[in-house]
């Protein structure tokens, strides 16, 4: 018998458990919760990016492109938060990982709401908000693959696709949030009020939410997947060094990091460009203003959130596979029309667009929540996530917006964004159908031991 299946069998007696199962589900709903702080602190700091660029910059006339690369670099933190917190995962646990997480999110956006300004401290002002930012970025490299792992680990086996898939959902309510609440203050202080201290309340704000996230994380019950794992590590010769994580699916599973990177270069690219980017594509095509461009772009993250559960479910249903397929079709058939109608100027049919557009990147990202983690066994399956995912919303992700600009200027063409897109979409996603294993449906205990995910 494997070492899984006597811990297999308790869990499945404990379930039975009405006290442990409501612990389960209040664990669940913090997990999920934490995407809505995670994307509210990345969108508000590009709402308030021109005011920040005076507050920390100085009367430069390059301030804007400084602040812009202080949230790019941001980005490029995440990866290296991926590597630690994908350690910190997998040796100590899930749970630990995401309340140190949490603990430097609030660090990060409560020293940003009270750096002092360029005109009290000089250049340290845009050092101190360099660092603060790269801190944030740090802590979110292990925000949104954490919860998709400790989601993923904690839902019965037939609806890991419905429960993943809340984290993609919740981004887009952190994002509307962010929207929300500096329209408010935009709407209720005058621009002086905004400019000199409104927007440390919308970072305030954030901060607090952070905060709150870290007793309710102490809270959690920790996923039966890793300590299940935990037992059966402790039934092991013991070793003086023990390979970290990161290495063991960088050797035993580097088919599961590829795939991780395919797919979430392909949700990276359809979030990014087919609902993030839409106002500023709208502004730039054609003569809608910045209050019609903005409510298209609610529309879109509205949209985002009830179609994610959706196919989060038919994943469930159907399997992960043949619905990513599908959201490819979808994706490859809409796409440039979609933008086409964005591009016209007539705001009623724009309205159809940003709805085509959002369709598939919400299903592409509520089925990766679940296919991604479900590729890695659970020994390294925070750290090979992390690395595969983050590596590729850098590369992908943060760098899309740019690249469909510049493809725009360079070639004139307005549909130079879908081009790119719908390309993107090709490349990588062919090789993932082939590559991706469908594990919908199958207990993790299974996939724990699966002789296709951990080599003899």
């Amino acid at each position: 018998m494997s070492d899984f299946e006597p811990q297999a069998q308790s869990d499945l007696a404990a379930t039975t458990s009405p006290e442990r199962e409501k612990g389960r589900r209040r664990s669940m709903l913090v997990a999920a919760f934490g995407t809505v702080v995670e994307w509210y602190d990345f969108s508000i700091f590009f709402y308030v990016a021109t005011i920040l660029t005076t507050e920390f910059f100085g009367d430069r006339t390059d301030s804007l492109l400084l602040t812009l690369g202080v949230g790019a670099a941001g980005f490029l933190f995440r990866p290296l938060g991926a590597m630690v917190f994908g350690h910190l995962g997998d040796r100590v646990g899930r749970k630990s990982a995401l309340v140190v997480s949490a603990v430097l999110m609030a660090v990060a956006m409560l020293g940003i709401a009270i750096m002092p300004t360029y005109e009290v401290i000089g250049i340290w002002a845009g050092v101190g908000m360099v660092f603060f930012r790269c801190l944030s970025g740090f802590s979110v490299g292990a925000e949104y693959t954490g919860i998709m792992v400790f989601l993923m680990e904690s839902a019965g086996s037939k609806r890991r696709g419905l429960a993943a898939s809340w984290a993609a959902a919740n981004s887009e309510v952190g994002a509307l949030l962010a929207v929300g609440s500096g329209a408010f203050l935009a709407a209720t202080l005058s621009a002086e009020a905004m400019s000199s201290w409104g927007w440390r309340v919308l970072f305030v704000l954030g901060a607090l939410l952070a905060a709150l996230m870290i007793p309710l994380r102490r809270m959690m019950e920790e996923t039966d997947t890793f300590k299940r794992l935990q037992q059966a590590e402790k039934k092991k010769p013991a070793v003086k060094h023990r390979r970290s994580p990161l290495l063991i699916a960088f050797i035993q599973q580097p088919r599961a990091i590829l795939v991780a990177f395919l797919i979430s270069s392909i949700g990276s690219v359809s979030y990014f460009l087919n609902i993030t980017y839409v106002p500023t594509y709208i502004e730039e095509v054609s003569d809608v203003k910045n209050s019609g461009s903005l409510a298209l772009g609610t529309i879109a993250a509205v949209v985002a959130i009830v179609i994610t559960p959706c196919f989060g479910i038919a994943s469930d249903r159907f399997g992960r596979k043949k619905t990513l397929a599908l959201l490819m079709a979808v994706f490859i058939l809409t796409t440039i029309p979609a933008y086409a109608l964005l591009a016209g100027g007539n705001t009623g049919v724009a309205v159809l667009g940003v709805a085509f557009l959002a369709v598939p990147a919400a299903g592409w990202s509520s089925v990766a929540a679940a296919m991604v983690p479900e590729q890695f066994t659970g020994t390294s399956r925070f750290s090979g996530m992390a690395i595969g995912y983050n590596v590729a919303t850098v590369l992908f992700g943060g760098l899309s917006p740019l690249i469909a600009t510049a493809l725009m200027s360079s070639t004139g063409l307005t549909l130079a964004p879908a081009i790119y897109a719908t390309v993107i979409v090709v490349v990588a996603g062919i090789p993932t159908l082939f590559l991706a294993r469908n594990m919908a449906g199958r207990p993790l205990a299974e996939v724990d031991r699966d002789k296709d995910l951990v080599p003899a």
